[in-house]
C-alpha cells in the first residue's frame, strides 16, 4: 500500500501562519509591504505562489526565475519563526492513522505536497509529524502540482508500485490533490478540513470524500477494501 499525503489542510493546519513568512519574504525581496491575509494559497505549490506574489504584489510583471527562487528561499528562512505566531494544530485522527500505517505490513507513506522540502520539514517538525515521512515530492523549483505528483510516484520503485497495485492512494483537501491522484492513477481520499467543501471535492472526482479523517481502524479498513480499489 502506498499512501501519498498532502500537508496543509490534510495533516495539519498552521492557522495560515505561513502568510507571515511570505509577507516578510516579499518585503525582503521587493520592498513591498503587502497584507496577504486574503491571498489564496490552498493547494498551490510554493514556487507558483512566489511567482504570483511577485506579479501581483511585488511590482514584477514577468519575474525572473532567480527572483522567484530568492523569494522562496526567504520564505523558507522566515517560516520556522512564523509558525508559532498562529494557533495551528495536527488535524483529528492524523497521528493515530500515521502510527497505524507505520505498523501495517507493506504500507509506505510519502509526501506529495506543494511545499518545498525545507518548508515541509519545518511544518512537520513543528507539529511533530516528521518521524512518519522520510521521502516524497515537493515544489523544489517546480510550480506544477501534476509534475510534483509524477515525481512522487517516480520516488517509488517499479516493484513497489506493482506490489501496491490496487492500493495507491492520495490523501488531500483540495481539487488540486484530486487531480494529482488522477494523474498518477491513484485513488484520492479528499477531506473537507481545508478551504474546500465536500461537494466541491466530490465534484472534482475524489474516490472518497470525508468531513475529516476517520478513526484509524475505519481509515485502514477503507484503504484495504480490495474490491473497490482493483482498477487503479
Amino acid at each position: 500500500m502506498l499512501v501519498f499525503w498532502d500537508i496543509d489542510g490534510t495533516l495539519l493546519t498552521t492557522g495560515r501562519a505561513g502568510i507571515y513568512a511570505w509577507q516578510d519574504a516579499l518585503r525582503d525581496v521587493s520592498g513591498a509591504n503587502a497584507d496577504l491575509e486574503s491571498f489564496d494559497t490552498a493547494g498551490h505549490p510554493d514556487y507558483g505562489i512566489a511567482r504570483r506574489l511577485l506579479v501581483e504584489h511585488g511590482g514584477m510583471p514577468d519575474p525572473a526565475a532567480s527572483a522567484v527562487r530568492e523569494l522562496v528561499e526567504r520564505y523558507e528562512h522566515h517560516l520556522p519563526d512564523a509558525l508559532p505566531r498562529r494557533a495551528g494544530r495536527v488535524l483529528p485522527n492524523v497521528r493515530q492513522i500515521l502510527e497505524g500505517l507505520s505498523r501495517e505490513p507493506g504500507a509506505r507513506c510519502l509526501l506529495l505536497t506543494g511545499n518545498t522540502s525545507r518548508g515541509a520539514r519545518a511544518k512537520l517538525e513543528h507539529y511533530r509529524l516528521a518521524e512518519f515521512f522520510s521521502d516524497g515530492a515537493f515544489s523544489d523549483g517546480v510550480g506544477d502540482r501534476i509534475a510534483i505528483a509524477r515525481a512522487a510516484l517516480a520516488r517509488v520503485s517499479r516493484a513497489e508500485v506493482a506490489a501496491a497495485a490496487g492500493s495507491v492512494f492520495v490523501v488531500g483537501d483540495t481539487p488540486h490533490d484530486v487531480r494529482c491522484g488522477q494523474a498518477i492513477g491513484a485513488r484520492t481520499v479528499a477531506v473537507a478540513t481545508g478551504d474546500y467543501e465536500a461537494d466541491r471535492l466530490q465534484a472534482a472526482g475524489a474516490w472518497r470524500t470525508l468531513p475529516q479523517l476517520p478513526p484509524v481502524t475505519e481509515f485502514l479498513a477503507m484503504l484495504g477494501d480490495r474490491e473497490l480499489a482493483t482498477d487503479v
